[in-house]
């Protein structure tokens, strides 16, 4: 068994997210394996709490065999021939992660990466996407009551906080039951996506008591002058460039060949954004600069970019904000954006860890989901080849590096990294 170490996070002092909570981890030890934490002051449960329920605080990352945490660890700290699970943000290609990516192959090391941990028919397993859209509708909306008020306009919205101030979804609900939507300009909200993120989003808005209206009667003109929320999915945006019906499984495949944004039909027809698919470059943009142009009087009052594609489909996120300056504003006209809310211009909260202010529920969850695989993970046999080291389908797939090298559903990543080599 491999000794395992679950580590501190280290990204900044949000981040109080950890991989196992104690109860989880004491389990682990009950049975004989070899777990321990590294201590930490900021981490969502204390160490005192650890090493209540026999999980020893002893831990060292640079000592452990197997190291598991939430974001990516320090590249100083992979060490030869460790075993590391985090979410890597290697998987894109992404430059800023190309030197932790090598350090792995240098140290003959081995990456696991929690994104692509996924069953057979490709569903992730074990994710923190519904809570990610949780708090970024709950800061949609928090931004959203400061934008009303810029604008000296009475809204129900004024009332909501920042969701790292409830501290647990049981208190934002608690909150919410309380508010009445009808009370102020009316709130109404259009979710792009129908995955984990944008299902949490749609709990938040059920949470403050918005009727749902059908997609459908929004694109036709339908739509009630009251509160109310819509859900759009792909075909609900796109559209084929030669006129044949939409289908989802040519549009995953081809994007942009065959597809075209038809996100113009719904500007002017609701006030708040929350954007939350998946998105590269091979599907359309929904608000590139030009629709922005061409529709100024149309576009939303806040936007919500719970994905946080930076320049991406919605190239008014410009940036990511963060928890302690949550919104920006983006003038359409000289293309400039600015910290803060105001009357004018689009007001984009973009936070990139937004998990990060429900730590407390979304540890639970996670820990529950990943104590399943935790066996399987620390008997692994560093000895053998990668297909003969005993890795269960679902966590095999996951596997970035194995000792050193990539395996061959990442061989693609060898480019990123020369051209991350190219550049030092």
């Amino acid at each position: 068994m491999l000794n395992t170490v679950i580590r501190k996070e280290h990204k900044n002092d949000w981040e109080k997210r950890t991989a196992l909570i104690p109860s989880d981890a004491a389990e682990l030890v009950e049975k004989g394996f070899p777990v321990s934490v590294e201590p930490s002051p900021i981490r969502v449960y204390s160490d005192t709490e650890y090493e209540s329920a026999g999980v020893s605080l002893q831990g060292c990352p640079e000592k452990g065999e197997f190291v598991i945490g939430i974001k990516e660890p320090p590249v100083s700290s992979i060490q030869a021939n460790q075993v590391h699970l985090a979410f890597s943000h290697t998987i894109k290609g992404q430059d800023y992660n190309m030197g932790l990516l090598q350090k792995f192959i240098d140290q003959k090391a081995t990456l696991l990466d929690y994104e692509p941990i996924v069953d057979d028919t490709g569903k992730r397993t074990i994710a923190f996407g519904r809570f990610a859209g949780i708090a970024g509708a709950i800061d949609s909306f928090f931004v959203a009551g400061e934008k009303y008020a810029a604008r000296k306009e009475a809204s129900c919205l004024t009332e909501v906080k920042q969701t790292w101030q409830y501290g647990c979804i049981d208190k934002v609900k608690e909150h919410f039951a309380s508010v009445d939507v009808n009370s102020g300009v009316p709130v109404q909200v259009l979710i792009v996506g129908t995955g984990n993120v944008g299902k949490g989003s749609e709990e938040v808005c059920q949470w403050l008591g918005l009727p749902q209206i059908s997609i459908d009667d929004l694109l036709a003109g339908d739509a009630p002058g009251g509160s109310w929320y819509a859900v759009a999915s792909s075909r609900h945006i796109n559209a084929r460039i030669d006129g044949e019906a939409f289908d989802m499984d040519d549009f995953v495949e081809h994007g942009v060949d065959k597809y075209e944004s038809t996100f113009d039909q719904l500007l002017g027809k609701f006030s708040i954004l929350l954007q939350t698919p998946y998105w590269t470059e091979k599907y359309p943009k929904h608000m590139d600069q030009a629709r922005m142009e061409a529709n100024k009087a149309s576009l939303p009052l806040v936007v919500g970019d719970i994905s946080c594609d930076i320049n991406g489909s919605l190239e008014c996120t410009t940036k990511a904000s963060d928890i302690d300056t949550p919104a920006f504003t983006y003038n359409v006209d000289s293309k400039i954006s600015a910290d803060g809310v105001v009357a004018d211009g689009i007001t984009v909260m973009s936070i990139d860890n937004l998990p990060c202010e429900l730590s407390l529920d979304a540890s639970k969850h996670f820990s529950g989901i990943l104590k399943g695989y935790m066996e399987n993970l620390m008997a692994v046999d560093l000895t053998k080849s990668f297909e003969e080291c005993g890795l269960i389908p679902e966590l095999a797939r996951a596997v970035i590096v194995y000792k050193g090298e990539l395996t061959s559903e990442y061989k693609y990543l060898q480019s990123f990294l020369d051209e991350y080599k190219a550049s030092k």
